[in-house]
């Protein structure tokens, strides 16, 4: 039995006429009959029944339609679905926060395609709650995020801790010090960061103040990092963020090391669970390198 002998057994059924299901399967009458007959004779039971003036189906010719459709529909969507796999294996979609843009991708992605030359790129610059998000939707194959990371489905890895800095307006009376302590932070207008948007940013901000014991005078809310540097630039207050930042530095803002040992934050790869294709395996393996040859 094949899935052909399946296929014309149904548009039979449907049509109950052997002329007009010949003529939608485009073949002959003799060979759409035949085939039926070889397909009785492999079941074993007859599943039409042909006179001169209709045909119609037997009680085992039902009972065999609802099984012969369904293995129709599972063989198209087997279909589909190899389809998709093996365009989805030509294809890597990444999620990034600012930090793998700067410190990450330009050193990652030309070793990847020298590796997956046929490999389709796509780039997304992703908050890390939406890069969770699309990992598990399957709209993205790996994210370069943040902490925290919440579903039980998410693999990940830290592939490096950032040191944060101090950033100040230009002209600020702290700019003059070389480093600068959580205690000369204390009652400074400070501009943070919104823990929806910014990951654990705000949070490891908060702990290393109350570590500190200094309290510095929130008066401003971001939700992202370049636009806390901005407002800095604009002199609303100091804020805390990773030294990368001094890459979008337009001469606003002065960056300062922090005195003694900075809070930092993590950067994570993180993929679902799973089965990995080949490029997101080669681009796992290819983002630890640095690491090893720094």
């Amino acid at each position: 039995m094949e899935l052909r002998h399946l296929r014309y057994f149904v548009a039979v059924a449907q049509e109950l006429n052997f002329t007009r299901a010949a003529e939608k399967l485009h073949t002959s009458q003799p060979s759409l009959s035949s085939q039926i007959r070889d397909l009785e004779q492999c079941v074993g039971v007859a599943l039409l029944e042909r006179d001169k003036r209709k045909v119609t189906l037997t009680a085992a010719g039902e009972c065999f339609l609802q099984d012969a459709q369904a293995i129709l529909d599972n063989a198209e969507q087997a279909k589909l679905r190899a389809r998709k796999a093996a365009l989805n294996n030509d294809h890597l979609a990444i999620g990034f926060v600012p930090s793998a843009e700067v410190n990450l991708l330009p050193k990652v992605l030309p070793m990847l395609r020298l590796r997956q030359p046929e490999t389709h790129i796509e780039l997304a610059s992703l908050i890390t709650t939406q890069q969770e998000e699309k990992l598990r939707s399957g709209e993205l194959d790996v994210g370069l995020m943040r902490y925290p990371v919440h579903g039980q489905d998410i693999e990940f890895i830290e592939l490096f801790h950032e040191p944060l800095v101090v950033v100040l307006p230009v002209g600020h009376p702290l700019s003059r010090e070389e480093s600068i302590s959580a205690q000369q932070l204390h009652g400074v207008n400070f501009v943070t960061t919104d823990p929806d948007y910014s990951g654990e940013l705000s949070s490891v901000v908060n702990a290393w103040f109350e570590k500190e014991r200094s309290q510095p005078n929130i008066v401003q809310v971001a939700t992202n990092i370049l636009v806390t540097m901005n407002l800095v630039g604009m002199g609303l207050g100091a804020t805390l963020i990773p030294g990368y930042m001094n890459n979008f530095n337009t001469g606003q803002v002065v960056f300062r090391p922090i005195k003694g040992e900075a809070p930092t934050l993590a950067l994570l790869m993180a993929w679902k669970k799973g089965e990995l294709k080949p490029a997101l395996r080669d681009f796992i393996e290819l983002a630890q390198r640095p690491l090893v040859e720094a």
